[in-house]
């Protein structure tokens, strides 16, 4: 085949722009086997830089990778790097384990969850959240308007905001997305978070099992995953 052929094939087969909606692409990629949780990151120019996946400990990596390359390709015409895909796995002891595993890993972290308080004050939603390091504590104190999914935007925002406070502001994290999911009769809640400093934009997800307290579970999420990333910071 002649070269410049070859080229306007390999042109046809991989665009060179990111040109699909983001949620029908995350949406379809729940409907392949094994997969609970999928999220996509975008490159400043429109690519797909990232892909976050959510599987069953008993799936196969390897193969849950070679299932997206071939699914992206073979339905939006995307080649993408099979070192771009990060797969995490929960195992199913873990869940039914949660609660001790949590409070293992809540003293080792830096920040721990304290307390959370929400409110109406007529067509306001009023959350206040504190968190624990060494003794001291951390507040953040949101209000918005009272409706639906926005509580659940308002509880993560008041999180970041205690988070922010003992950071003194040298990061910026954004609410990305908040999902509840189902697994082996547990509901889980997982959350996507942008961490913003001066040098770069990094995407952050987190888990928690859901018990009795959906807020409280949405505050673990958001410090599963933020908390590896604080413990790299000095103050």
């Amino acid at each position: 085949m002649e070269k410049n052929k070859l080229n306007a094939f390999r042109n046809f087969i991989i665009p060179r722009r990111f040109n699909y909606e983001v949620e029908d692409i995350e949406k379809s990629l729940k409907d392949l086997s094994d997969i609970l949780f999928t999220k996509i990151v975008l490159s400043e120019e429109g690519d797909i830089k990232e892909i976050h996946i959510i599987t069953k400990d008993s799936s196969n990596p390897k193969r849950i990778t070679r299932d997206i390359e071939s699914f992206l390709l073979a339905k939006y015409n995307i080649q993408v790097d099979y070192r771009k895909i990060s797969i995490a796995q929960v195992k199913d002891k873990e869940i039914k384990d949660e609660q001790i595993k949590e409070e293992k890993l809540e003293s080792s972290l830096r920040l721990k969850f304290s307390d959370i308080k929400v409110g109406a004050i007529g067509n306001q939603f009023e959350v206040c959240v504190k968190l624990e390091s060494n003794g001291k504590i951390y507040e953040g104190k949101v209000s918005g308007k009272n409706w639906g999914e926005n509580q659940e935007y308002l509880v993560a925002k008041a999180v970041l905001e205690g988070i922010s406070s003992y950071l003194e502001g040298s990061i910026f994290f954004q609410v990305d997305e908040i999902k509840k999911i189902e697994l082996d009769s547990k509901e889980i809640i997982v959350v996507s978070i942008n961490l913003i400093d001066s040098k770069r934009k990094e995407n952050l997800v987190g888990s928690a099992v859901i018990k009795e307290d959906s807020n409280k579970a949405l505050v673990k999420a958001i410090l599963k995953a933020t908390n590896r990333r604080i413990l790299t910071k000095e103050k």
